[in-house]
């Protein structure tokens, strides 16, 4: 099967199908990698249909692009393949989040106003329109990179740059939803907690049944309306005491280690379940939690490390499932810009989401990262 991008987790569950991958990647992989391949198309992705005839006589089973910037890559090389999947149109209308809102709006559901860069509105037409405080990111991208709140006006640009939009700023619990769509049919719903956005997750959240349930209902009819037949769904939205505000859609497996939780709680490989779906292989996937599962991201800020320990305390810790702390003193630590940027992490579980919560802090306490700026 070709990826379009590479991710680790889908790697592992691809060996473990025994589905050996075509990567198609912008910069090499490692050694270690590329000895696990078998093949590697080097290209920028925006570029990958330049090697179609290449991929194509490999003869692979499916396309997945799994990461953000891979999906419409991803799409296009399907269509050319003549392969099933995410279809082009569907791809781009979740790429770029101007298309995806227009799309929400005229469905009927909340979603926060938008104006676009094209519009050409004044910073202070702006403020007028929207309120502050303001959201202002780029339409195509993930991971939060660039995106700021503007709780002044004088912090209101004069004119928004090409390619990016504002948006008004939804008082509300943020929080996201994962899914697993086959053949136009939802088959797996996991509500994810945002213990502190873009730091702190725990799986499954801890909502209400009501609460559950308009999450439910929000998250399919936002698939519906971007035209989500097939693969994963991360979806981010607001609950707010009037119901949920969609947020934003992915369609590709979500980051931040949300796969991982996934995995704990739920006591199955999202992974292999992905390239199943991809396959037109039959997936089979548990409705319920088991347990609760927690994540915390690590990064001190930009700095220069000093001091980097309680790796060993905190793994011998109860709960704790997984921990990385990927620097040592003297390493240079660049300033955190995604979610995506990390010099570690701790995972943990728990019976309940109280103790997964109990357990993450205490296990995040033992790490210790001290930088000098």
């Amino acid at each position: 099967m070709v990826s379009v991008g590479l991710r680790p987790g889908a790697l592992d569950a691809a060996e473990r199908l025994g589905r050996p991958v075509i990567a198609v990647v912008d910069t090499p992989p490692g050694r270690t990698t590329a000895a696990r391949l078998a093949a590697v198309v080097e290209a920028p992705f925006e570029e990958v249909l330049d090697h179609v005839d290449a991929i194509a006589a490999l003869d692979p089973a499916a396309v997945v692009g799994l990461a953000e910037r891979a999906v419409v890559p991803a799409a296009h090389l399907r269509e050319a393949l003549g392969h099933p999947g995410c279809a082009l149109d569907t791809a781009v209308r979740c790429s770029d989040k101007r298309a995806m809102k227009r799309a929400v709006r005229a469905a009927g559901l909340r979603c926060a106003d938008v104006v676009e860069a094209e519009e050409g509105l004044s910073g202070a037409d702006l403020a007028d329109r929207l309120g502050l405080p303001m959201v202002l990111k780029a339409a195509v991208g993930s991971g939060g990179r660039g995106t700021r709140v503007v709780r002044d006006a004088a912090d209101v640009p004069d004119r928004l740059p090409g390619g990016w939009m504002a948006e008004s700023f939804v008082e509300g619990v943020e929080m996201s939803v994962e899914t697993l769509v086959v053949d136009g049919r939802t088959v797996f719903v996991n509500p994810t907690a945002y213990l502190e956005p873009a730091w702190a997750s725990l799986a499954p959240a801890p909502l209400s049944a009501a609460d559950l349930d308009a999450v439910r209902v929000h998250a399919e009819a936002a698939r519906v309306a971007l035209g989500v037949t097939t693969g994963m769904t991360h979806l981010e939205l607001f609950l707010t005491p009037d119901g949920p505000v969609f947020g934003e859609l992915a369609i590709r497996p979500p980051g931040g280690h949300l796969m991982r939780l996934i995995e704990q709680a739920y006591a199955f490989d999202p992974w292999e379940a992905v390239l199943r779906v991809a396959l037109g292989e039959p997936v089979d996937v548990p409705t319920q939690a088991g347990r609760v599962a927690a994540v915390q991201i690590l990064h001190p800020g930009e700095g220069t490390v000093l001091a980097a320990d309680g790796l060993e305390e905190a793994r011998s810790l109860p709960g704790v499932e997984a921990v990385s702390l990927r620097v040592r003193p003297g390493d240079a630590v660049g300033p955190r810009v995604g979610t995506g940027q990390e010099i570690g992490h701790v995972i943990v579980t728990g019976a309940t989401a109280e103790e997964a919560q109990a357990r993450l802090a205490e296990a995040t306490a033992a790490i210790r990262v001290e930088v000098a700026a």
